[in-house]
């Protein structure tokens, strides 16, 4: 994998000229719309069962409407530049043998690093906050279409899509890449979640920017997000491999049919 050259840096590459500052503007609209969609939905929920306990597919809509309001974050701010384009987000092909070479060695790392980190804290590396939303049929293939395949998409649009590349002119790609790294991981706070688990998290960010920078393109890290989520999903729900690998299937194959009109748009990449 050596002997694949990086993608070229700032103009060369055609890089929007996306201001530093928006990059932590568009995080803290991202979550504050979020915010405000979740807690419609919650009360829409509560008006239809008349209790404020939320039920599991309020909490299911709550994080697809949450999943949305990055990419249209992510969209808002670009269009204050320019007109928005799918290559400027690094929705773009790139060489697949490369790309999965890459990926490989991120995963690894990932899970090498992340499971020493959860073992030196004894922390269990299924995560509770998956499965709190999946009892029942309804709930399980819900869950799972949001958490492999809508969080993915709308994760790397608004992290590596939008943050990373505004902060790469100011702090360079190893300095956005931690700080997005940073950012990624703190938004994954959750009650339910042990708080050990924020430093794979953040590590996952690091390893899905460099990625994106190696590759050129946010496919891959769109893909691997999804291959990760599938896993740990699977985990979480304590299914068999043949189950969890025919998710992470599933969910690449619906990642790119939601896709599709961007693979249509496409010229071959040259030799």
């Amino acid at each position: 994998m050596s002997a694949v050259a990086a993608p070229p840096e700032p103009a060369a590459a055609g890089r929007p000229a996306w201001r530093p500052w928006t990059a932590p503007a568009a995080l803290i609209l991202a979550l504050t719309v979020a915010f405000v969609l979740s807690a419609i939905v919650f009360g829409i929920g509560a008006a239809v069962t008349g209790s404020f306990d939320a039920t599991r597919g309020t909490k299911i809509a709550a994080t697809a409407a949450g999943d949305l309001a990055f990419v249209f974050t992510a969209l808002f701010f670009a269009q204050l530049t320019a007109a928005p384009k799918p290559e400027d987000f690094g929705l773009r092909p790139t060489r697949i043998l490369p790309a999965i070479g890459w990926m490989a060695l991120a995963y690894t790392l990932l899970i090498v690093l992340g499971g020493l980190w959860l073992r030196l804290f004894d922390v269990p590396a299924k995560d509770p906050s998956i499965k709190d939303l999946t009892v029942g049929a309804a709930p399980i293939a819900l869950t799972a279409l949001v958490v492999t395949v809508f969080a993915p998409i709308a994760e790397e649009i608004l992290f590596r899509g939008y943050i990373f590349t505004a902060l790469r002119g100011w702090a360079g790609v190893a300095g956005a890449a931690v700080i997005d790294g940073v950012l990624f991981g703190a938004i994954h706070v959750d009650p339910d979640r042990p708080a050990a688990f924020l430093v794979p998290l953040g590590l996952f960010g690091v390893l899905l920017c460099l990625l994106y920078w190696r590759t050129g393109s946010l496919l891959p890290c769109i893909a691997l997000h999804a291959i990760n989520n599938a896993v740990a999903y699977g985990s979480s729900v304590s299914w068999t491999w043949w189950q969890t690998a025919l998710l992470g299937i599933a969910a690449l194959a619906a990642i790119a049919l939601i896709l599709w009109p961007v693979w249509r748009t496409w010229r071959p990449v040259p030799a």
